[in-house]
């Protein structure tokens, strides 16, 4: 914590001013990046046009959205972090990071992850690591994330993340990442990645979230499709045998669950009978609803980087669910920065599957296809939700994105 800043009933990290640990370590790369790039006198490469040149508007667009910002220290301090992040995508460009160089850091990462978020849907409460920012969890309290049938209140699982929404995004997409390094593997891979592969694939199932869900089924299938398509006559049975030993462990999980997976997936008309399914998807429609008048209302600069709760209280004082960024990540870009930022950000979306769709070749490099993978389930969650364009993890997986895939383009031309 930086900077307290209390805003009423808005949620404390949507105004306060954060630091936290993945913040040092991608500053510490930076700079160490920075110093090696300067002592060698190597150029700097930016990256494929089609990525960089929307990119850095977009980076400029949040930058100039301060000017007439309801809260201009708020858009200061998530334009700095734009700025940080547009370092950080130079740095993973020049660098060639690959989904070969991440997997162990995504397997740690989600693994670690996955041993807090288990225990905390099996034994349906926190398991006392508040230590290292794990939240008080109880399915009966107010404002605690659950998933109901109807009659009970079954909480969902957190790990250390601030909503199960969030960590089901960082799980589903460390587990395209390690998925799409399996197609490329020996069978020895499975004794490395299969354990944190297969309890990470638990822990997503565990948070109850659709998007994730879908992120991870779009991303992992792209995959496997293209592979399929090229035939490149690799042995696949590293991939096989994964999918196969992750589908047998998450069955008794879903089916000791089956219950709240049907009220999440609409069996029985759940999104109908259970009030708090039809009050989720109501609220999401009236909060995109909400952010689209006034976007109306502040077309070309928007209502500043990062300040959109603030706006939606300033604009509607009397409001019928929390105050939150739409839940589409294009439209909170447009709520934020208008119509300039909001354009730069739909060409980052479209123009990488247009050029690969007029490159073919470009598919025949694995580090391509897991890239593309990655960054199609990063979009998949933003259709959905808006976390991948506000919060620290989600903006750190989808620029990773973007950086791996322009290096990967990069390095197959």
């Amino acid at each position: 914590m930086l900077l307290t800043r209390p805003n009423g009933t808005l949620y404390g990290d949507y105004t306060d001013f954060l630091l936290f640990l993945p913040d040092i370590t991608m500053t510490a790369s930076i700079l160490a990046w920075g110093l090696s790039q300067w002592r060698r006198g190597a150029p700097l490469r930016l990256g494929p046009v089609f990525v960089w040149l929307p990119l850095a508007g977009l980076t400029l667009t949040g930058w100039i959205s301060i000017f007439n910002s309801v809260d201009k220290a708020l858009s200061s301090y998530h334009a700095v972090r734009l700025g940080m992040l547009f370092l950080f995508y130079l740095y993973v460009v020049n660098a060639k990071i690959s989904i070969f160089e991440i997997g162990f850091a995504v397997a740690v990462q989600g693994a670690l992850q996955a041993i807090v978020a288990v225990p905390q849907s099996i034994l349906q409460r926190s398991i006392g690591l508040q230590i290292l920012g794990e939240y008080v969890l109880d399915p009966q309290q107010a404002g605690v994330s659950i998933v109901t049938d109807g009659m009970h209140r079954f909480l969902r699982a957190y790990g250390l993340a601030d909503h199960p929404n969030i960590l089901g995004g960082c799980l589903a997409f460390g587990l395209v990442v390690l998925f799409a390094m399996s197609l490329n593997s020996e069978t020895k891979f499975l004794w490395k990645a299969g354990v944190p592969f297969a309890w990470m694939a638990v822990a997503l199932l565990l948070t109850f979230s659709r998007a994730a869900w879908l992120a991870f089924l779009a991303g992992a299938g792209l995959s496997v499709v293209t592979e399929a398509w090229i035939g490149r006559g690799k042995n696949r049975s590293p991939a096989v045998w994964l999918a196969l030993g992750t589908t047998i462990v998450l069955l008794p999980f879903a089916a000791m669950n089956k219950e709240y997976l049907g009220a999440r997936l609409n069996v029985g008309g759940s999104f109908e009978n259970i009030p708090a399914e039809r009050q989720s998807a109501g609220g999401r429609a009236f909060l995109n609803e909400s952010a689209n008048r006034i976007f109306v209302e502040h077309p070309l600069t928007g209502v500043g980087l990062g300040a959109s709760p603030v706006a939606m209280k300033n604009e509607y004082p009397a409001f019928p669910t929390d105050y939150q960024p739409p839940h589409f990540t294009l439209l909170a870009v447009a709520m934020e920065t208008g119509i300039f930022g909001a354009t730069f950000y739909f060409l980052l979306m479209t123009l990488p599957w247009l050029v690969l769709l007029r490159r073919r070749r470009l598919w025949a490099d694995l580090r391509l296809i897991g890239a593309a993978g990655l960054l199609l389930a990063v979009m998949v969650v933003g259709f959905f939700d808006y976390y991948t364009w506000l919060s620290t993890p989600g903006r750190m997986w989808q620029w990773l994105a973007w950086g791996m895939f322009a290096a990967a383009v990069e390095a197959s031309q």
